[in-house]
């Protein structure tokens, strides 16, 4: 509209021209002119002043074709005669019509600025209104709440009323009936107050006596479980039936496993923190063969179809145990509640997202009725298929394992036909920079990437200080098994004197003994020769591959390619 009216008026006049080209009036010079000036108002009633460019593109159009009124029509032959033009004050009437236009266009404009701006605050007024209203609306239905809960108790009052004589004494009766309910419920205040920190001190107790329960069965089990490998190795194979050394295989399997899973419940016992914000990479690849192997018996002798898919994400950082638990149960119950009517088939399969690790087992076994079970289905001692044995443990582990690595578990299930379950662990933030143990005067941090234990000293610490950080690393390498060390060099008097000591070369061998193989030293300055003697008399025959370096990076990258070395 905005171009089309100006253009079309412009047309028209040319066209106009060329037939009454003979015929000029003075009228007529003017007439098509003013039509094309008064098109300026168009942009600001089209578009806003927001729509800068259309609107202000639209105006310096129509001033164009208004500027060029007359070499337009000169152009096409029917330019007004020069008495007309003349007569009509060509220059000033030109002057006449940019400042008409001028005028026009910015009264225009200012117009729709000042209409806007009122827009716009009549629209925020009328959104304050709306939610003033809705606020109202909301005090009301509270009000009318209230009201109904008073009537209510008004009607109630009136009965009593009409009971009773005496209204004052009424009144008097339930002041005093109300005095004594707040004196009762401060009372039983108190009491239940007393009886939650009763409460309170007697679940603290029960979490000790967990622990130290947890700590009792992972530590004494260690011996009747080494007596039992010890023993199966007194067997002499050659001489068994062929019956009973496959029996005697699957009996050697499941003491290995049982010893891994002692040993992994120590780890998680003796870590000095809490356990669920250190990560170790893991190799989902590695976890499905030890399940595999595990439940082998099971899948070969029921024909278990187990696919496992873990292209997409095959390497996740999480607690190792916690998550070998999660896929060993949930394929145990697949195999656990197939379906008699039909080959049981077993798919996991794994991915990613930018903030999860996602794990789907599904199995085509007996389902589960989800609109019958749905809200028990994770519950303590729940069963839903009792034709087999167990305790409705297994699911109920498997959501407080993924709650605590901060994730979830979903299911999708029909009965008799399907049962998927949907595993998120949360991603942790810095795999690379885990802290396991700070203090003023050392800081040292787990790198599951690389799979190894850094150590940061300050210049100032002490001989008692150091000791301290030594054995806190001891501890940390015999939970996580880690092969790597790094740590920067801080060179003090008595240095030499603390790797001559006993406990300090026993550290040491603690250390290689749990898997510690390679230790990155970062100094910028060159060793002693009594600090260099030292140190290599301690540490070389234990077989631990030491190396210097002047800074933590190329410490680090050093580690990356020995690691990859020993995987070659």
């Amino acid at each position: 509209m905005c171009l089309f009216l100006p253009i079309a008026t412009m047309a028209l006049s040319i066209y106009s021209k060329s037939i009454y080209y003979h015929r000029q009036e003075e009228l007529d010079y003017f007439t098509f002119r003013i039509i094309i000036l008064s098109c300026c108002v168009l942009p600001p009633i089209f578009f806003s002043v927001k729509e800068k460019v259309l609107l202000f593109g639209s105006s310096a159009i129509i001033l164009t074709i208004l500027l060029l009124h007359d070499p337009l029509h000169h152009y096409f032959g029917v330019p007004y005669t020069q008495n007309i033009v003349e007569r009509s004050n060509y220059h000033f009437t030109n002057i006449i019509m940019l400042l008409m236009y001028v005028l026009m266009t910015a009264g225009v404009n200012f117009m729709k600025n000042i209409s806007e701006k009122n827009e716009l605050k009549a629209q925020i007024l009328i959104e304050e209104l709306h939610q003033t209203n809705k606020q109202l609306q909301e005090k009301n239905t509270e009000i009318e709440l209230q009201n109904h809960e008073i009537l209510s108790k008004s009607n109630n009052l009136n009965i009593s009323q009409r009971e009773l004589t005496d209204a004052y004494k009424i009144i008097e009766e339930q002041r005093n009936l109300l005095y004594k309910q707040n004196k009762h419920l401060s009372t039983e205040l108190l009491e239940k107050n007393q009886e939650l920190t009763k409460t309170n001190n007697e679940l603290i107790k029960h979490n000790n006596e967990l622990r130290q329960f947890s700590y009792t069965v992972s530590h004494n089990l260690r011996g009747p479980v080494a007596s039992l490998m010890g023993l199966l190795k007194l067997f002499e194979k050659e001489e068994l039936s062929k019956d009973n050394a496959e029996i005697f295989v699957h009996l050697e399997t499941s003491a290995n496993r049982l010893d891994s899973i002692i040993k992994d419940l120590s780890k998680i016992i003796d870590i000095r923190h809490d356990i669920f914000q250190i990560r170790q990479k893991i190799n989902l690849f590695e976890e499905m063969n030890a399940i595999r192997e595990v439940l082998n018996r099971e899948i070969n002798s029921h024909d278990i179809s187990l696919y496992a898919d873990l292209s997409q994400c095959s390497l996740i950082y999480s607690v190792k145990p916690m998550v070998h638990s999660i896929l060993y149960n949930l394929i145990s119950n697949a195999i656990k509640y197939r379906s008699p009517d039909r080959a049981a088939v077993i798919k996991i399969k794994s991915n990613e997202d930018p903030q999860y690790y996602v794990f789907d087992v599904e199995d085509n076994g007996l389902g589960i009725n989800m609109k019958r079970d749905k809200d028990n289905l994770f519950k303590l001692y729940k069963r839903f298929h009792h034709h087999t044995e167990g305790k409705g443990l297994g699911l109920y582990l498997v959501k407080l394992q993924a709650e605590a690595l901060g994730g979830q578990i979903n299911v999708e299930s029909e009965l008799d036909q399907f049962t998927k379950f949907t595993v998120k662990l949360k991603k942790p933030e810095n795999a690379a920079r885990q802290i396991l143990y700070q203090t003023g005067f050392a800081e040292v941090f787990y790198d599951a990437k690389l799979n190894y234990i850094g150590t940061l000293w300050q210049p100032s610490v002490t001989y008692e200080q150091y000791y301290l950080g030594l054995k806190k690393l001891s501890e940390f390498i015999k939970v996580y098994n880690t092969p790597n060390y790094v740590t920067d060099l801080v060179i003090h008097d008595y240095m030499p004197t603390i790797f001559k000591e006993e406990a300090f070369i026993e550290i040491i061998r603690e250390s290689a003994e749990n898997g510690l193989k390679r230790a990155a030293m970062v100094t910028s300055t060159p060793l002693p020769l009594d600090f260099a003697q030292a140190f290599s008399t301690a540490i070389h025959p234990l077989g631990i591959n030491v190396a210097y370096f002047s800074t933590h990076e190329q410490a680090v990258e050093w580690i990356r390619k020995e690691s990859e070395l020993s995987l070659t």
